[in-house]
């Protein structure tokens, strides 16, 4: 029963990704980031890391999407622009690399995951050791890049009200 749980999450992981990707509209595109959020909870709780899961839920799907949400209607996009689906030869070459990267990551990570006991898996005191500790970098690096995203954005949309 796990396996088919598992094998429709991640198909609805992946569809809503690609669905966020190609979708023109960009309130639509967030919308799918959210649902592609919501098929990554429901792995984390096959995992039984019920903590990241709920963090995953609550902060990225809650916070940081009402977030992006507030900056796609700060830059008021007209509907006539964005209708129909893209699909971007350097998106697709981007979004097949990633997926080969992170194939290769978890292919690596396979017999370190199967070596942590599975009650220590999605603690708050592992996550905070981990986090802070070996991906304090990518952690941070990730921070800098949102907070790149949303100026970025801003003054786009400042540049379009000038002009």
């Amino acid at each position: 029963m796990e396996a088919l749980v598992f094998w429709i999450a991640a198909a609805a992981m992946v569809a809503f990704t690609l669905l966020t990707i190609a979708a023109r509209n960009p309130v639509y595109s967030a919308c799918f980031m959210i649902l592609s959020f919501a098929a990554t909870a429901a792995l984390f709780v096959l995992l039984d890391a019920y903590l990241i899961a709920a963090v995953e839920v609550l902060v990225y799907a809650g916070a940081i999407m009402v977030l992006f949400l507030f900056v796609i209607m700060l830059v008021n996009l007209r509907e006539s622009e964005h209708e129909g689906l893209r699909l971007n030869p350097l998106m697709v070459l981007a979004a097949g690399t990633f997926l080969a990267l992170m194939s290769r990551a978890v292919k690596d990570l396979g017999p370190a995951v199967q070596e942590t006991p599975n009650t220590l898996v999605g603690t708050p005191g592992l996550l905070a050791d981990t986090l802070f500790s070996r991906y304090v970098v990518p952690f941070e690096a990730v921070s800098g890049l949102l907070l790149a995203a949303i100026l970025g954005t801003v003054v786009l949309a400042r540049r379009k009200e000038d002009a």
